[in-house]
């Protein structure tokens, strides 16, 4: 619903504007009256108004004068200016202050009533605009954390990035890196023991201690990796202000532990002495914080720190011939010391070390999986998302337990692609003694080189997969076809015994009565 002022100084004309029209069913719900100018603007101050219908010559204030104090001092009210033919050239010129129409006098009800719904259509027009730029700009004062935090993002931890014009866009903000000087922090939280859910709650509650720790002076914004990112301005350039800088995320470390009981790891890179300088520096705190996979997480570590690792890589030949080697074998306990020995034989290692070894493993893990026919999509998904997360580990001790983990998964892969490729050689054996029962010189020898391996290897996996030895299995086949010509033909004893593989039907004749207890000619009688 809208508000009407009719400002005009003959009573006449301002109480029959208002009670010739039905302005309640153009949407109007309060009219307002006014003799003048004067009084109109004083009721304009108090009142909400949204639509004016003024005369142009009226004593104190005019119309043409209200127009423009209206136009400067209120621009949303629409402003229809009522005159005669006489004053028409002062309507005609008011549009210029702001007027959005002029309605020539004297005017029936009717024609009034068309004019006014023309005017009220352009009023709504121009009232859901203003709605709809209020309401964006509240969206964009809600959103402006958002998009300051994105905004520094892009300063800061983006290599390809306009830095002018994000530069630009951090002047339009508020955020001021016009100062000169700056240093830039990065925080890593262990949050390994935090359910998914209170994931994004716990970051925003670190970000709030870092902010009233800092004061409003710097910046604290996330990098895109769920680590945070302090940029602190400095009001002069030296080693004082690094130490400051330093200090200060020591006071925020043990702040973010006393109030959410999380544990943070923080790192210190080389000063910026410009906004463009700003990635380089986050660059370089970032290689500070590769210092937790060396020394410890839950510390504060400056970008100096890494002088005092191992300048020499250490690559740990002997630890991957045990790593695959306990794979094959089955043996958990000697994968879990092969990846545990990799990364701490070789004393204090830089975080690129650590990477590089980290990487090596997973390739290794990955080579062996690669040997298997028949591996599930699950796994190899696992492999390569790998490569991609040594970043997100916030200690050597979690990276060393997920690489246990897909080592112990592949190992189950491998035993389970080996169970089955054994069984299948098992399978092709035993058909083939079926097909070849008959056979005097069938052996091991003939059915491993059948099968394409070693007798060796047939004789152990036989007996692992089968339960028995490759000849009693043999002489078991043998004999049940014995037994079954036995009852169903009249073949002679020794006709049976070349039938079955029997080269001598005295030895066939022992050999049944050792199986069954009876000799085959009693077999047959009792049958």
């Amino acid at each position: 619903m809208y508000t009407l002022l009719i400002a005009d100084d003959e009573p006449l004309i301002r109480n029959g504007v208002k009670k010739i029209i039905d302005w309640e069913s153009l949407g109007f719900s309060q009219i307002f009256l006014a003799e003048d100018g004067q009084e109109a603007l004083d009721i304009i101050k108090s009142k909400h108004v949204d639509l004016v219908l003024t005369d142009i010559v009226m004593p104190f204030m005019d119309g043409l004068e209200l127009s423009e104090i209206l136009s400067r001092e209120f621009p949303d009210i629409h402003v229809v200016i009522l005159t005669g033919h006489e004053d028409f050239e002062y309507a005609q010129k008011s549009v210029s202050l702001g007027v959005k129409n002029y309605i020539l006098k004297p005017i029936g009800a009717e024609s009034l009533y068309k004019k006014m719904v023309q005017i009220c259509e352009k009023l709504h027009i121009e009232n859901k605009q203003r709605q709809y730029v209020f309401s964006m700009k509240s969206q964009l004062r809600q959103s402006m954390p958002v998009l300051r935090e994105q905004t520094l993002n892009k300063i800061v931890c983006s290599e390809n990035r306009d830095i002018n014009l994000y530069l630009e866009r951090a002047k339009n903000m508020n955020i001021n890196l016009e100062r000169g000087t700056y240093e830039v922090g990065v925080l890593d939280f262990d949050l390994d023991n935090i359910s998914l859910a209170d994931y994004d709650l716990y970051l925003f509650a670190a970000k709030n201690i870092a902010r009233e720790c800092l004061g409003e002076a710097h910046y604290v914004f996330e990098d895109g990796r769920d680590r945070m990112v302090i940029l602190f301005q400095c009001d002069s350039v030296g080693e004082e202000m690094h130490e400051v800088f330093y200090d200060t995320l020591c006071v925020i470390q043990k702040a973010i532990f006393n109030t959410i009981q999380i544990k943070t790891t923080c790192a210190v890179g080389n000063p910026a002495s410009s906004a463009k300088e700003l990635n380089s520096a986050y660059r370089s705190a970032e290689k500070a914080l590769e210092c937790k996979y060396s020394l410890g997480s839950d510390a504060v570590y400056d970008i100096a720190d890494l002088n005092y690792l191992e300048k020499s890589f250490y690559y740990p030949y002997e630890e991957m011939h045990h790593l695959i080697k306990g794979i094959k074998i089955g043996n958990r306990e000697q994968i879990r010391d092969a990846i545990n020995s990799a990364f701490h034989r070789g004393g204090s290692l830089s975080g690129k070390n650590v990477k590089m070894i980290y990487i090596e493993v997973v390739t290794s893990l990955l080579r062996e999986l690669s040997a298997l026919k028949e591996v599930s999509e699950k796994i190899w998904k696992w492999g390569f998302e790998l490569y991609q997360d040594f970043e997100w580990f916030s200690s050597v001790k979690d990276l060393e337990e997920e690489l246990y983990r897909f080592a112990c998964e592949i190992c189950e892969q491998m035993n389970s692609v080996q169970t089955n490729s054994g069984m299948q050689v098992i399978g092709r054996v035993k058909e083939f003694v079926m097909n070849n029962y008959r056979d005097s010189e069938l052996s091991l020898s003939s059915a491993a080189e059948y099968a394409s391996v070693s007798t060796g290897y047939l004789s152990g996996l036989f007996k692992k997969e089968s339960g028995t030895n490759f000849v009693k299995y043999l002489t078991d086949v043998r004999m049940e076809k014995c037994m079954q010509l036995l009852r169903t033909t009249d073949m002679k004893t020794y006709e049976i015994a070349y039938e079955t593989g029997f080269s001598n039907p005295h030895y066939f004749s022992i050999s049944f009565k050792k199986y069954t207890g009876m000799s085959p000619s009693e077999f047959r009688a009792k049958e």
